[in-house]
């Protein structure tokens, strides 16, 4: 499981920010929220998910595109030289240098070790620093440390390290995915989990017209391949869980670069009879939401099965607030989610902001600075909010920061909340 997520030096995040997904001490009114909504794994409290709200411009999608970055880099730095050519994209306001240019670093709890890996990119060198910590008899301690092409390895706790040919190690190649094709056990551990277990929803390029042609992103293979394995009944109840009844539902692969979705649906006569079906392709016949929904079935079944996490930027886009609210509640469901997979988001939609869906640690806000660099909170981190406040109509009136600020833009006075106290919210 991810248990923290820092990013720094990196588009609009200037200093450091994390996201935590460790539990705070916070109890909810209802219990039941708190049984819900956390894992405890040997010990420790880990939050299934986060969503991550602000105005637009405020940071959101480059926190989930770091993360995107960071994946990719772990995936591919070994094979292609290219893909660090766009990961170190420096903050561009600030007159001083940084020293450390892309922060990027996650700490993981695999196997009920914690393990806190990452590493700092520079436009003209490639891979400046890197690093990795792991669990040692007590405390936590180095595995190995970098700097550009020095390298310190601990011969106790990375020996898989050692008697490797280091002068294969490129600039612009982490050395975790290096020793990771070496059949390094630990390094293969993080890079596996890495690699398969953050999954990245695309849907936020939807409407690409590549998507059914030759190259193109098949956004719907992992529920495809349900469909290939038999599991026609079981995508036919999740889409039925939406409201979205079928009769049937199969492919059609004879388009040799993209398989089509093909429903059926069931036709009625005046009485409400059912006479017979007529058969649609899915991607053509049916909406943006639907679609959506379609692509999210195979992801969301092998999560809530083998664990990881799923991530979406702006996952309200084309669907409706009650299923939103739905998918949110099955993933903080035990009985469903059964291997804790965690769920990151960014929206806008506030019908979600309910202490009854999510904890206050749960709830992450972006906004700007002074100097125009994305700041990241949490509602956890703001004082004198209660368990049972209207998590919604406050954030909306502007008590917790992170909304677009219009008046000056508008010519209208802004609203005085100088009597508001904070305290007795």
């Amino acid at each position: 499981m991810i248990l923290e997520f820092s990013l720094g030096n990196f588009r609009s995040f200037n200093s450091i920010q994390t996201l935590d997904f460790r539990a705070t001490g916070l109890n909810s009114l209802d219990e039941q929220v708190d049984i819900n909504n956390i894992v405890d794994q040997n010990g420790q409290r880990v939050l299934k998910t986060i969503g991550v709200y602000g105005p637009n411009g405020s940071g959101k999608s480059n926190l989930i595109t770091g993360l995107a970055i960071f994946r990719s880099l772990v995936r591919s730095s070994l094979e292609s030289e290219a893909v660090m050519d766009f990961a170190s994209e420096p903050f561009k306001l600030s007159g001083e240098s940084a020293e450390n240019a892309g922060f990027f670093q996650i700490q993981l709890l695999l196997d009920g070790k914690k393990y806190r890996y990452g590493f700092t990119l520079s436009p003209d060198f490639g891979v400046l620093q890197e690093w990795l910590f792991g669990p040692a008899d007590k405390n936590e301690t180095f595995y190995f440390k970098r700097t550009q092409q020095e390298f310190e390895i601990s011969r106790d706790w990375f020996e898989e390290g050692f008697n490797l040919p280091m002068e294969k190690v490129r600039t612009n190649t982490l050395f975790l995915t290096f020793v990771s094709a070496y059949d390094g056990e630990i390094a293969k551990l993080l890079r596996s989990y890495i690699v398969n277990k953050i999954t990245i929803d695309p849907s936020h390029s939807w409407k690409s017209p590549m998507r059914k042609s030759r190259g193109g992103i098949n956004r719907n293979m992992r529920t495809n391949e349900l469909l290939k394995e038999g599991k026609n009944e079981l995508v036919l109840q999740w889409l039925k869980e939406a409201g979205l009844n079928y009769a049937n539902i199969n492919l059609d692969d004879r388009n040799p670069h993209f398989e089509d979705v093909i429903v059926e649906k069931s036709v009625f006569d005046k009485d409400g009879t059912i006479i017979g079906t007529v058969t649609m392709d899915l991607l053509e016949g049916e909406s943006d939401g639907t679609n959506k929904f379609y692509s999210y079935i195979g992801v969301l079944y092998r999560k809530f099965s083998q664990g990881g996490i799923f991530v979406s930027d702006e996952i309200d886009n084309n669907f409706h607030p009650s299923l939103l609210r739905r998918l949110m509640q099955l993933f903080n469901d035990p009985k469903i989610n059964m291997a804790g997979a965690q769920l990151l988001f960014t929206s806008h939609d506030t019908n979600l902001l309910k202490p009854e869906l999510l904890r206050r640690d749960q709830i992450y806000f972006t906004e700007k600075s002074t100097q125009d660099s994305t700041i990241l909170y949490s509602l956890a981190d703001l004082k004198g909010i209660r368990n049972n406040a209207d998590f919604a109509s406050q954030y909306l009136s502007g008590f917790y920061g992170a909304l677009p600020i219009l008046e000056s833009l508008i010519g209208l006075p802004s609203d005085d909340h100088s009597d508001i106290n904070i305290e007795n919210i």
